[in-house]
């Protein structure tokens, strides 16, 4: 291997280098070949440490600075340029706690006319201010890189800048504006300069800035060194573009914090959203960030609607394009099929996307302000898959829908069609599975826990049984006996065994899609039941007889004689009806927001009647 052009190494400055810390660091940086300028105040410790390093002087040099200063500031960052004419990674650590108390506990018994004194501020300069200056002039220079510019800025945090320790207030307060200085100008500084930011936020540590840790906290509470170390190098050395993050050093752990979340909704997503007209009002030109709005908000609003040429999709559309202020984009595999066309001819927009490609699913919801999404596990059942596989398939469709959701900036509400799981409520768990249910809730689950910010603004429309199978669907369609001309509905469960009942999916689905879409923060992270029924077989068997004038008898079987009738399908709905059996899947909980909740007009919602009726020339 040849040698290194000595000019082409990466340069490094580290603040606070003197001890501690940032002593650490420089020599880990070192020890990774990088040139390191290391900067603090005392001189003897930071060239003591600066020549233990490189005795030469070529790749270690220490330059005295009060990071509090501008002027200070910019006398290092010309040394630096002097000395090696790049700067690749810029690390804010220098830092201390504060020097006064605010409380002027001392001051309790001074007279009104005895103001306290002025306090010291420090603690800020040198912890925040100071960190906004390394960002202002280190993007100044890594501007002006040889190839190109670009660079990483790396700055200490502290875990007591997220939870407040009422020992140092000014500090916790200086380290929250740390973080969130991070987070504010990183995606900007990538965007436009090629410049990472992130901050690494240690908790308890051993240092000689601040010395007693080992006393006052036991060794498990204790930042290790070579997990700091480690949180740092993830940063230093990241290839994929990481920026305004910040990252806790736990004892021996690492924990990405990652966005806290919308518990306002729409409401807090709009708080923080760039509004270009202004940014560039006060920064002289436009952020260029993707998620920035352009202009003023328009008045109409788009909602997604996945699987909007089927049933369920196909009553949200519905709804939703009589519905003032609101636009339906159609997202279909098949934009050529009859049923798309159909959806164009009335006005509909219609987009194609395929569940299986993230990408083409970002593209359809590219601006869309609320997403209706479901999933269709029979479709692959009939395709020829086992049970297993469909939900596998159902469960990978419905993450890469969501992500694809998570990503989109104007997202303010995200609508999930979801199902009660058997695998999860009947004991013990994976005693009774049911695919086509169990692998949506795991859906469920994980929005919750891969996708907190998508889970924020989720609702999820827990669907029932649909009427409509006594006319499609030939597991459930009433048979006519041709020696006793009576219609015979076989099921493999109980008379009585009450179901949800969802009504007519022409119209329902899309009924509580805009309600959620009307109650808003109140419908976030809630659960609720598309249905105002819950009927037994047999009141459906009778009330389609009176609908249909015919006479119908409704005759239960066993789910293993059934299975020997439909196969994979009859096994799937035989293992459905026995959960519902078993317990009452649909059972509304402190988690559920009721049709009351969201404003449901009972007069509107088409039920089992109305669904037959609807119907009956089917029969």
């Amino acid at each position: 291997m040849g040698s290194i052009d000595p000019d082409c190494r990466r340069v490094a400055v580290v603040t606070g280098a003197t001890s501690g810390i940032g002593h650490w660091l420089a020599e880990l940086l070192h020890q990774r070949g990088y040139r390191v300028a290391l900067c603090g105040r005392r001189r003897e410790e930071g060239e003591a440490n600066a020549t233990a390093l490189d005795k030469s002087r070529e790749t270690a040099i220490f330059i005295q600075c009060d990071v509090a200063s501008w002027s200070s500031q910019c006398e290092l960052f010309k040394t630096v340029w002097a000395k090696w004419s790049r700067l690749d990674v810029f690390i804010a650590n220098a830092g201390g706690v504060e020097r006064d108390s605010w409380y002027n506990f001392a001051g309790r018994d001074a007279q009104i006319d005895e103001l306290p004194s002025e306090p010291s501020t420090i603690c800020l300069e040198v912890d925040l201010r100071a960190a906004m200056y390394n960002t202002r002039l280190a993007t100044h220079f890594m501007r002006h890189n040889p190839g190109g510019k670009g660079g990483k800025i790396i700055v200490t945090g502290s875990m007591i800048g997220v939870y407040p320790c009422a020992t140092f207030p000014e500090y916790c307060a200086a380290k929250a504006g740390v973080h969130q200085w991070v987070k504010t100008v990183g995606p900007v500084l990538l965007q436009k300069e090629n410049i990472a930011i992130n901050c690494v936020m240690p908790g308890g540590i051993e240092t000689p800035a601040f010395p007693g840790f080992s006393t006052a906290f036991l060794p498990e509470q204790l930042t290790l060194r070579s997990n700091l170390m480690a949180g740092f190098e993830r940063y230093i050395e990241d290839t994929t573009d990481k920026t305004g993050e910040t990252l806790e050093a736990a004892h021996d752990e690492l924990f990405e914090w990652g966005h806290p979340g919308y518990k306002s909704g729409a409401f807090g997503q709009r708080t923080e959203k760039v509004y270009d007209p202004w940014f560039e009002m006060v920064h002289g030109e436009r952020s260029e960030l993707p998620a920035a709005l352009s202009g003023p908000p328009t008045g109409e609003r788009i909602i997604a609607v996945t699987g909007a040429t089927g049933s369920q999709g196909g009553g949200v559309v519905n709804v939703m394009r009589k519905t003032p202020g609101w636009k339906v984009r159609a997202i279909t595999r098949n934009p050529e099929s009859d049923a798309a066309k159909k959806l164009v001819a009335e006005g509909v927009e219609v987009v194609q996307a395929s569940f299986d490609d993230e990408e083409s699913l970002r593209k359809a919801f590219n601006g869309v302000n609320a997403i209706y999404a479901v999933t269709n596990w029979w479709e692959h059942l009939f395709q020829g898959k086992s049970r297993t596989e469909c939900g596998e398939m159902e469960e990978r469709q419905g993450m890469t829908i969501a992500r694809a959701a998570a990503s989109i900036p104007t997202l303010e509400h995200y609508i999930w069609s979801t199902t009660p799981s058997a695998a999860r409520m009947i004991k013990p768990s994976g005693r009774l599975l049911t695919p086509h249910m169990d692998y949506k809730a795991k859906v469920d689950a994980r929005i919750k826990k891969e996708l907190p910010r998508l889970a924020a603004m989720t609702t999820y429309l827990y669907l029932g049984y649909y009427p409509q199978n006594m006319a499609f669907f030939p597991l459930l369609k009433p048979i006519l006996h041709p020696g006793n001309g009576q219609y015979i509905q076989t099921v493999p469960s109980k008379p009585d065994a009450k179901i949800l009942l969802s009504g007519d999916m022409s119209v329902n689905p899309g009924i509580w899609a805009r309600q959620v879409l009307r109650t808003g923060l109140k419908a976030y992270g809630m659960y609720a039941n598309v249905a105002l029924e819950k009927w037994t077989f047999q009141q459906m068997m009778d009330e389609w007889s009176v609908i249909t004038g015919k006479n119908g008898v409704y005759m239960q079987t066993t789910s293993e004689a059934w299975t020997k009738l439909w196969g994979d399908a009859g096994a799937e709905l035989a293992a459905q009806f026995q959960f519902g059996e078993m317990c009452d899947p649909w059972e509304e909980t402190e988690d559920h927001i009721s049709p009351e909740g969201l404003g449901i007009d009972r007069d509107e919602v088409v039920g089992f009647r109305g669904t037959i009726e609807g119907l009956k020339h089917m029969f």
